[in-house]
């Protein structure tokens, strides 16, 4: 009972919080939108009540409002619109069709935290320099008949080899074999191979920082479903512990980056003319000035960051899907 009383009294304040932010955007003047077809909705919450029901998850809940509203469907959480798509021709309106006026999306404090406010590539809004930094991603790490993915081989295949021998020394002693760890450092080690060059001693740590990271995006919080409140904003915990487990991700890639500036002046990085690493190419983009774009250190960090991303959480060699679902947030 005392529990009782105490949750009761320490969620009244924030629901007060968010009925008084809710009426304020109600009484100012909006312009009228012609939106897709939605399910009722509740004051303040929108349309959570549906997404919380009985279905198991939010996905299938989706599913089930969709059979009834259509393939194109508005909900809304807290504050924020949602346009749910659940056809494939209205998915090709929106990837393909309509794709640039669909390229820039909503950020929530969670997403600000992790990406440097959306200057990152991932999502950035779209423009001249998300192009070109786009550009020196695709040409120098992700093209398919680039020369200098070509020259990746040899990587590839050694981490293969090691992968297999791995999976065959712990089948042959009769251990448990944990395949979605090793295949998850198999992408990582190959990634991190072919942009730094070597292997990274601070792996472990910064895989830790990712991992730690996804999951508080992974969910929605009661600041990201209401952002005009400054208050929930500062009371909500997942943006501290993403931009807690991003400076760890930035310490690591800041040293790593140190570490190579500092043996490319001694002249013995241990790659050969015309077979860079990823990063290299960006330091010698960097001291030239020769980018389209100015990279600054924050910009490299934020692009090593994208990069391993990419071969953390996708595992395709096409950059045009890889870029697709990069600017879609897949």
């Amino acid at each position: 009972m005392e529990g009782s009383k105490l949750f009761l009294v320490l969620s009244l304040p924030v629901l007060l919080i968010v009925v008084l932010s809710r009426l304020k955007s109600l009484l100012v003047a909006k312009p009228k939108l012609n939106l897709p077809p939605a399910p009722w909705m509740l004051p303040v919450i929108g349309s959570l009540q549906h997404l919380i029901s009985s279905t198991p998850s939010p996905h299938q809940a989706m599913c089930r409002l969709a059979k009834k509203y259509g393939p194109i469907m508005m909900l809304r959480l807290g504050e924020v619109p949602a346009l749910v798509l659940s056809s494939p021709e209205a998915a090709e309106e929106v990837l393909k069709t309509n794709d640039l006026k669909f390229a820039d999306r909503n950020l929530n404090a969670t997403l600000n935290a992790l990406t440097y406010n959306g200057t990152d590539l991932t999502f950035a809004p779209y423009g001249e320099r998300w192009r070109q930094l786009r550009k020196i991603c695709v040409t120098e790490l992700l093209n398919p008949g680039a020369a200098r993915l070509l020259s990746y081989r040899h990587i590839r295949e050694e981490e293969v080899a090691r992968f297999i021998q791995n999976l065959t020394t712990l089948a042959g002693a009769g251990s448990p074999v944990d395949l979605t760890k090793m295949i998850y450092r198999f992408i990582n080690d190959t990634f991190v191979r072919e942009s730094v060059g070597s292997r990274c001693k601070y792996q472990d740590e910064y895989l830790d920082a990712f991992r730690t990271a996804l999951r508080q995006t992974s969910s929605v919080t009661v600041a990201d479903i209401f952002p005009s409140s400054r208050l929930l904003q500062l009371l909500g915990t997942a943006p501290r512990k993403v931009f807690t487990a991003r400076s760890r991700m930035q310490r690591v890639l800041k040293q790593v980056i140190r570490e190579k500036m500092e043996a490319m002046d001694r002249g013995d990085d241990e790659e050969g003319a015309g077979n860079e690493c990823f990063l290299s190419v960006l330091i010698r983009l960097q001291k030239e000035n020769s980018a389209p774009v100015e990279l600054t250190d924050n910009t490299v960090v934020a692009l090593m960051f994208v990069s391993g991303s990419i071969y953390s959480l996708i595992a395709s060699s096409d950059p045009s899907i890889l870029f697709i679902r990069l600017k879609l947030n897949w």
